[in-house]
């Protein structure tokens, strides 16, 4: 039997899966089938990291933050040059909009009555540190960045070295559209769109507004802000399979280097070889569950096929 077939054995009799090697061989030998130790070893192995797959999923974190403006003391109007002499606090952040990937719920937080996020970040970094991976739009540059500052200012643990998916810094790097903001990807792509809102005033009235603007402005921008996750993940999951994913979902999860890096899968075929200019041979594969595209080495894909 090959590895192939000592593994649809073990799917059909899941209870096998909890002998050893030689006990699995001699079992099949009774059964009528022949199977090497080494076969039965590596089938077992595959079989138990599936499973274990199947009971860990990696955590998947996509998010999108609204902050405040930076507030300065100055003697006109006009363009002038602001140093930080002049500068009146701190910027905070408003409200953050989270959701893991693969669920349903999106979950939103904002500040406190008093415009501080100390707790609203408090609460959020204890589903931030235990992503695997985050995603957002632009957020290699700001979401990400405004979180490590807010948890400095409030001697907070945050993982700075969390893996990041940035769609926009991606899409820069592999496409030429005329445009790279979110809401013109989303329209290309014929997902959903971010909502309107009122511009500044929004924030004006967050801000500086009445107890009852602001209670409306803030509603606003929450609505906003989640809007902003459900898009976010609908143009993560068009273009995915053309971008590279900064960490392998599927070993992280106990799957094989052979297995789908976007997903985790399993489900993989040869979608075609290739040599480098050192005369190398790489072997193409392609996840049938998302279409995602991936190089492995010879002697992996060799080790596949065994």
């Amino acid at each position: 039997m090959t590895v192939k077939q000592i593994r649809e054995f073990l799917d059909n009799k899941p209870g096998y899966k909890k002998e050893g090697a030689k006990r699995l061989a001699v079992k099949l030998t009774a059964d009528g089938y022949t199977a090497s130790m080494k076969s039965c070893k590596r089938a077992l192995r595959e079989a138990r990291a599936t499973d274990k797959y199947n009971s860990k999923q990696a955590r998947v974190m996509i998010y999108d933050i609204e902050t405040s403006r930076q507030r300065a003391d100055v003697w006109w109007s006009g363009k002038q040059y602001i140093n930080g002499n002049n500068l009146v606090g701190d910027p905070n952040v408003i409200s953050i909009a989270y959701k893991w990937l693969g669920e349903e719920e999106v979950h939103c937080l904002k500040w406190d009555k008093n415009m501080c996020d100390k707790k609203m970040i408090t609460t959020f970094l204890r589903e931030y540190n235990q992503a695997d991976m985050v995603i957002g739009y632009n957020n290699d540059r700001f979401d990400n960045k405004w979180i490590n500052t807010r948890a400095l200012k409030h001697s907070l643990e945050v993982n700075t070295l969390v893996k990041s998916f940035d769609i926009m810094k991606q899409s820069k790097s592999i496409f030429r559209l005329p445009s790279y903001s979110m809401n013109y990807l989303a329209k290309f792509l014929g997902v959903q769109t971010k909502l309107q809102h009122g511009g500044l005033a929004m924030w004006d009235a967050i801000q500086y507004g009445t107890k009852k603007e602001g209670k409306k402005a803030m509603k606003m921008m929450l609505k906003y802000n989640i809007q902003d996750i459900i898009v976010t993940e609908q143009v993560f999951l068009k273009v995915r399979s053309y971008m590279k994913m900064p960490i392998h979902l599927g070993v992280m999860v106990g799957q094989a280097k052979t297995s789908c890096p976007s997903c985790g899968g399993s489900h993989v075929k040869l979608h075609k070889t290739t040599v480098t200019a050192a005369g190398t041979v790489q072997h193409i594969m392609k996840c049938k569950d998302d279409n995602v595209k991936f190089k492995i080495s010879n002697s992996q894909y060799l080790k596949m096929e065994d």
